[in-house]
């Protein structure tokens, strides 16, 4: 019923924009434009100018053009070698102080992470629901913000309609999700949350994105921009138990 009421405000949307003659968005996905858009209203493109960027699943490029625009002083991506196809069609336009990197950020080696460096801007739209591991992700990504950096993520969520509400994560194992090979746990909106308070996060900002144009999508997908303040705190395990516990979450090695 809700995913029902929620196609008829998106064709009656798309409607509006039709009468009003609002252009629509012309690319992939529109609310990828919408969730950059509500960073610079939200930050302004001053906070990012000349610093380190590094955005993981790149794809078809669209948002590293816009990012393009803030004028990083280094821009680092990862992408896996499935996406070749995908890259080859702006690879070619890499300048000087961007770099593509084809391997799973996840699997990188202790040295190659520790020599990534720090970053104030990292991009991580549409990835997270593609690896079964994603509280280690999202702390892997904190772990590699500076103090007053932002992660910008975007990630698909439950299916079904009675776990939206709620703290879960669905699992689709073995029958994976639409048969993928890659989608096997699908979280709620409040765990993914969640995960980026264990993190450390205390400044998580949800974002507005689908209700432009993707309104037929917001139910089951979450985005939102965080930021890595001095005065954030790293959940551990044991708490109770031991003094000075040093058992972080999402950080075992």
């Amino acid at each position: 019923m809700f995913d029902m009421v929620d196609l008829i405000i998106y064709y009656f949307k798309k409607l509006i924009r039709k009468i009003t003659n609002k252009e629509n968005f012309q690319g992939t996905y529109a609310y990828r434009k919408y969730l950059y858009e509500e960073l610079i209203d939200t930050f302004g493109k001053n906070q990012f100018k000349a610093k380190r960027f590094l955005e993981i699943g790149p794809k078809d490029g669209e948002d590293t053009e816009r990012l393009r625009s803030l004028e990083p002083k280094e821009y680092i991506m990862f992408d896996l070698p499935d996406k070749t196809e995908f890259n080859e069609t702006w690879v070619h336009s890499l300048e000087k102080n961007e770099k593509l990197i084809i391997k799973n950020f996840l699997y990188l080696t202790n040295d190659e992470y520790e020599n990534l460096g720090m970053f104030d801007l990292i991009y991580f739209t549409g990835v997270l629901y593609h690896n079964p591991e994603q509280l280690r992700f999202i702390k892997k990504l904190y772990d590699k913000l500076n103090f007053d950096g932002v992660l910008v993520l975007e990630s698909a969520t439950v299916r079904k309609r009675s776990l939206r509400t709620k703290n879960v994560v669905e699992v689709w194992y073995p029958e994976t999700y639409r048969d993928t090979t890659t989608i096997t746990h699908l979280p709620s909106k409040n765990v993914i949350k969640g995960w980026l308070k264990m993190a450390g996060f205390s400044k998580i900002i949800d974002s507005n994105c689908y209700s432009h144009e993707n309104y037929n999508v917001k139910n089951t997908r979450y985005a939102c921009i965080a930021q890595k303040l001095e005065s954030d705190i790293e959940a551990v395990y044991y708490e109770k138990q031991i003094s000075d516990s040093n058992y972080i979450i999402g950080g075992s090695t």
